[in-house]
């Protein structure tokens, strides 16, 4: 699995990547075409590792350094694939690593051993 290195649009094969977005929908919701757009443009790649688990990634710099955005991910083993991504991060000169989810109670259950503590919150009103 080649990733971290942002450059390209996909991991996934032309028929992985229908079923990867698929898989993602319910994770991304209303922000579904955005992140496609994302990806397509070269802002955000998708990845599909062991045909299992999908996962969006997109590196960010601010005032604190290089960090490493999970924007979403779905399927299986994800503590496996989440401690890969860590690790990749790391030789790859990310500082931190961010992700969003809309099971904070879950992530934080799963990401205990990887050290992800709560660090924002964010509230939606659709108008």
């Amino acid at each position: 699995m080649a990733f971290i290195r942002l450059g390209g649009t996909s991991s996934c094969s032309a028929q992985e990547i229908k079923k990867a977005f698929e898989k993602l929908a319910p994770a991304l919701g209303s922000d579904l075409r955005q992140i496609i757009s994302e990806v397509e443009q070269g802002a955000a790649r998708l990845f599909c590792a062991d045909r299992e688990c999908y996962f969006v990634l997109r590196g960010e710099t601010d005032f604190s350094g290089r960090e490493l955005v999970i924007v979403a991910m779905a399927g299986k083993n994800a503590v496996k694939h989440t401690k890969e991504i860590h690790q990749r991060a790391k030789r790859a000169g990310y500082q931190t690593i961010r992700l969003h989810t809309l099971k904070p109670a879950a992530m934080l259950r799963m990401g205990r051993g990887l050290g992800y503590q709560p660090a924002e919150t964010i509230l939606r009103a659709v108008l």
